[in-house]
Order: C-alpha cells, then structure tokens, then sequence
C-alpha cells in the first residue's frame, strides 16, 4: 500500500512539472535555456557596446573592445584600430560585408587582439540578447564566446579588462 502511494505521489509530481513545462513554452517563454533571446534585426543591435571580462576568447582582452551598430554599419574598436564595415542580422547570426581597418602599429598583444576581434565579425557569429547584455559566439563549435554589455547613450562607460 505504502508503495502505491509513493507511486502515485512522485508520478503526480512528474505530470504537475511536465505540465508547468508545456505551459510556459505555449506562453512563449525564452528561445533559449540560459533566458537569452535571438537577434531578429540589426535594429535590435543599435547603439554601443562594451566588452566585459566575462567570455572565452582566444588571448586576453588587454583593452576595451567596444562594437557599435548604426544605420546598418558595424564599427569595432579593438584595442589598437578600427575596423567595420556593412551588417546585417539574419536568425541572429552576424552577418558583415568586407571590413576595413586603420593601420596603426600595435604592441604584439593588441594585434592579436585585433586579430580575433576582426575575425570574430567576419565569422558570421551567433547572436543573443539578455537584457542589456549581447553574447557572440564564434569558432569551431562555437568555442569562443564574448560578452558585451549596451553603452548608455551618451556616456562612455569604463569596464576592466581580464
């Protein structure tokens, strides 16, 4: 008897979970498990963004990374130049156009910098957005990972580098 009562009390908490699952995904909860969601347009990328210490890139941030999105043109300070070029966003992957750069000489750490920044745009990257944070993933199985949080406007934000 003892059994059947522990049966039926851990099977009804399995259907009240898997119910409360189903309910929140037709309510449309987030498209993603981490509560991020997807990049739908270049709109959605406006503005100014700052990298912070958080990410697995391939060397060290040494110094801000900063990406701003306006009028479909992605511009990116990497440390040392900067490079930009035209965007787009199609099912939140980054799409970018030939990317130009300044030529400035650059110690060996910002040029490597510089390096995987670049890259990473021309990647066509995955995006997602949490609140005023931006994720982009890049790299074989997506191993690479940096994490940019939205610049107020009109101020210039100062976040320390790893």
């Amino acid at each position: 008897m003892r059994d059947a009562r522990t049966f039926l009390v851990v099977g009804g908490v399995v259907a009240l979970v898997a119910a409360l699952a189903v309910a929140a995904t037709l309510a449309g909860g987030d498209d993603t498990a981490n509560g991020s969601l997807p990049v739908s347009g270049v709109s959605d990328l406006s503005g100014r963004w700052l990298a912070t210490p958080a990410g697995t890139t391939p060397a060290p941030v040494q110094a801000p990374v900063r990406l701003a999105f306006e009028d479909g043109r992605v511009s990116a300070e990497t440390g040392c130049n900067t490079v930009g070029g035209p965007v787009s966003v199609q099912d939140s992957v980054l799409l970018t156009g030939p990317l130009v750069s300044t030529r400035m000489a650059c110690e060996p750490a910002l040029t490597e910098q510089e390096r995987w920044v670049t890259a990473m745009l021309a990647s066509n990257p995955r995006l997602e957005v949490s609140g005023p944070y931006l994720f982009v993933h890049w790299g074989d199985g997506e191993q690479w990972w940096l994490g940019l949080e939205r610049e107020p406007e009109g101020k210039t934000a100062t976040v320390p580098t790893s």
